[in-house]
């Protein structure tokens, strides 16, 4: 009898080591879960990349000449991004704002055969914001540019201050535009 009890818990003990055996054969191979991990985080990679957002920050800081003697100068920055198509490096459009200030000091120019002169009163603000098309040389429709502020203005016939709030809706060009608001009180609207 004990040699049968002996017998059963050899086989009994021979069985539970191969059920342990079967199992460790199917154990889970950590290369192969960690390699299923990188692929699939990898798969930014593989994706083709159209475009890239590129950060514009200009800062602007110019003194121009008057025609007749006289400086403007424009202070400020250009914000926004541009996005580029990674491939050719061809611009697919971007948004760009801008906020400018114009100190004007005794610029004088020419109007009607009259030179007139003028000086901040304090001075201009510019304030926009432009969509640009692709290729980036030409503008959308709702680009457009605010002015406002007061000019001094001194010259035949006119010894006042001017103050100005206008809005400018750019032509596609950007090399003008349509005009609407009010100079000196007066509405204007034109196009040029």
């Amino acid at each position: 009898m004990l040699m049968l009890l002996s017998l059963v818990a050899l086989f009994a003990a021979t069985g539970c080591k191969k059920d342990s055996e079967d199992s460790n054969s199917a154990t889970l191979n950590n290369q192969d879960m960690i390699g299923q991990i990188f692929a699939a985080g990898m798969q930014w990679n593989t994706a083709p990349r159209l475009k890239s957002t590129i950060p514009v920050n200009i800062s602007v800081d110019n003194t121009i000449q008057g025609p007749e003697g006289g400086t403007i100068h424009v202070i400020g920055s250009v914000t926004g991004s541009m996005n580029i198509n990674d491939q050719t490096g061809a611009i697919l459009g971007g948004l760009l704002s801008l906020g400018l200030t114009e100190t004007i000091n005794d610029y004088a120019f020419k109007s009607n055969g009259n030179t007139y002169t003028m000086s901040g009163a304090p001075y201009i603000s510019l304030t926009g914001t432009f969509t640009m098309l692709e290729g980036g040389q030409s503008f959308a429709s709702n680009s457009s540019m605010q002015i406002g502020g007061g000019v001094r203005v001194t010259g035949p016939g006119v010894d006042k201050t001017i103050n100005i709030d206008i809005t400018i809706n750019l032509n596609t060009s950007g090399n003008g535009g349509h005009v609407s608001g009010t100079i000196d009180g007066v509405h204007i609207d034109y196009t040029f």
